[in-house]
């Protein structure tokens, strides 16, 4: 069905960061004008928020040596860690990570990489080619991992750094690495720490005219589904069309300074990207899949906005399958500074 596209658009704006709400509670009229509560302030103005926990230990290091125990390491500001021990790129392939667990087609022919995590009993979760988890100071520059490693980072520093790592069966080994220069800018301090989504909206459009909205809203792990749509039964159009299942909501997301985006989802996928400003005066970014590319193509990008402890992404898709027919989503997400 024609309206198939207006889905694919929907996981183009859900693989960015799902879910959101406007304070405005206008039904969308029968032009292509969205609510106001749809569009972004024209002042992008900063938060004032206080400094993560661990925002001092906050870094990046990737291993110079392919053959080191680990391929990269990040700690978090929010206390916890980003551990790989290969490249990040395309993990498996939708068909060996099952249905719903690989790529998702985009529009605009990229690719959104989810994969599947489990918790172990320290509750790490473990990534088929990494792992997440909190870690804990041991002493100055000086970490344990929730996975029952150690690193010592004291001569961690520019492109000829090293570190010591003690593995979970005591192994110790000295690897060479590079750190990562972090983005030092007012924004990217406004922007860069871990956020609990509250709510995602959307309205969509074809051919100019209003055809459906839909609201997700997410309370104590669940979430609660709102949808209504014009020629509902006549134009076969569903809220399957364009909410996604809840197991794909994303119920957290971190920003790190040294570029990284992580999007954690209720049946316990997880979306590892990277992230870079568009416009910075203008608070609009980019967003790309691997986690070692910066080459940014087409317009897969959101502009976001700063409301004391909240933050709201902004999306506006559209898409012309072919010369009569036109087609757009408008969408925006809120989200809560974790404490």
């Amino acid at each position: 069905m024609k309206y198939r596209i207006l889905y694919s658009l929907l996981l183009l704006a859900g693989s960015f960061l799902l879910p959101a709400c406007t304070d405005s509670d206008d039904e969308a009229g029968g032009s292509d004008t969205p609510p106001a509560g749809a569009l972004p302030a024209e002042e992008f103005t900063l938060n004032t928020l206080p400094a993560e926990p661990y925002a001092e230990d906050a870094i990046r290091i990737v291993a110079a040596d392919p053959n080191a125990q680990f391929n990269s390491l990040e700690l978090m500001g929010d206390g916890y860690y980003l551990l790989t021990f290969d490249p990040i790129g395309y993990p498996a392939s939708a068909d060996e990570a099952g249905p719903g667990k690989g790529k998702r087609s985009l529009p605009n022919g990229r690719t959104a990489i989810r994969t599947r995590g489990t918790r172990d009993e320290n509750g790490t979760i473990l990534l088929p080619n990494g792992e997440y988890g909190r870690f804990t100071k041991l002493g100055d520059k000086k970490y344990g991992l929730s996975d029952g490693s150690e690193i010592d980072m004291q001569s961690a520093s520019g492109s000829n750094g090293t570190v010591t790592y003690k593995n979970q069966v005591g192994m110790i080994s000295t690897v060479y690495v590079d750190v990562s220069e972090p983005i030092v800018t007012d924004a990217t301090e406004s922007l860069c720490r871990a956020w609990e989504h509250n709510s995602y909206e959307l309205w969509a459009y074809w051919n100019g005219t209003y055809i459906a909205h839909g609201k997700q809203t997410l309370n104590n792990g669940k979430v609660n589904t709102e949808f209504k749509a014009i020629g509902e039964d006549l134009l076969g159009i569903s809220q399957d069309n364009f909410l996604p299942a809840d197991e794909y909501y994303c119920y957290k997301v971190v920003f790190s300074k040294a570029g990284t985006y992580i999007c954690f989802y209720l049946g316990g996928l997880v979306n590892i990207k990277r992230w870079s400003w568009k416009d910075e005066e203008q608070g609009t970014l980019y967003f790309n899949h691997s986690m070692d590319d910066f080459t940014y193509v087409g317009d897969e990008y959101c502009t976001i906005r700063f409301a004391g402890n909240q933050m709201r992404f902004y999306e506006d898709y559209s898409d012309n399958e072919d010369e009569e027919d036109s087609r757009r989503i408008v969408a925006v997400t809120t989200l809560t500074a974790t404490n």
